[in-house]
């Protein structure tokens, strides 16, 4: 008997929703594939071996250069009631006792001084390096090099400004280290009479080192 119209329309729905539920499981397995492929790699991903090492505690610290001597915050020269010829030794030991063991060459220069006129072009200055004495005692000190010799303290003062320009040549080779220094001021024999009364005060040497 030969279908009818209705139960033709029913098998064609029924083949097209057997074709559309093929479709969608065909889709279904190729997303779980996806899933699965996606899962093995990020599962492989965390899987990787890893390590690491450091090197901590690190620092910088800078070194130190520093001066010191034995004058104990005294000044070397107190001297009053001068006349031509007159002659005074000091002595004063300076000391290197910085960090760094090789600085540069220590420095000696004028830190200024007041002339109530003209009185420091009449004061003849000789400096020496050396060793032994000690401040206010130059007893057994024995002269290495002169490093001021002819001038006056005027010169020194105008020649001798900083440490760029500084005398001197003892170089530190080791700390501590120390170097005796013997300064001889004389009034000269030539001084003239209208010097009577005057003076040089608040008179400063400055030793200097650098890195």
């Amino acid at each position: 008997m030969p279908a009818t119209r209705a139960q033709k329309t029913e098998v064609h729905h029924e083949q097209k929703w057997r074709t559309n539920k093929a479709v969608v499981a065909r889709g279904l397995a190729l997303v779980a594939s996806l899933l699965l492929v996606s899962v093995v790699t990020i599962t492989g991903s965390r899987a990787a071996f890893n390590d690491t090492t450091d090197n901590s505690a690190n620092s910088f610290t800078a070194g130190s250069v520093d001066l010191v001597d034995d004058d104990s915050g005294s000044s070397m020269f107190s001297v009053s009631n001068m006349m031509p010829g007159d002659t005074e030794v000091e002595c004063i030991v300076v000391t290197y006792q910085g960090s760094l063991s090789n600085p540069s060459a220590v420095k000696l220069y004028s830190g200024g001084y007041t002339d109530s006129g003209d009185f420091g072009d009449y004061l003849n200055l000789t400096i020496e390096e050396g060793s032994g004495g000690s401040y206010g005692d130059c007893s057994g000190f024995s002269a290495e090099n002169t490093i001021e010799s002819g001038g006056t303290l005027a010169d020194f003062d105008s020649t001798h400004t900083n440490y760029a320009t500084g005398a001197g040549v003892w170089d530190p080779s080791s700390t501590p280290e120390s170097k005796t220094y013997r300064i001889t001021v004389e009034l000269d024999s030539s001084t003239p009479n209208a010097e009577q009364g005057e003076s040089v005060t608040a008179l400063t040497f400055t030793w200097e080192v650098t890195s």
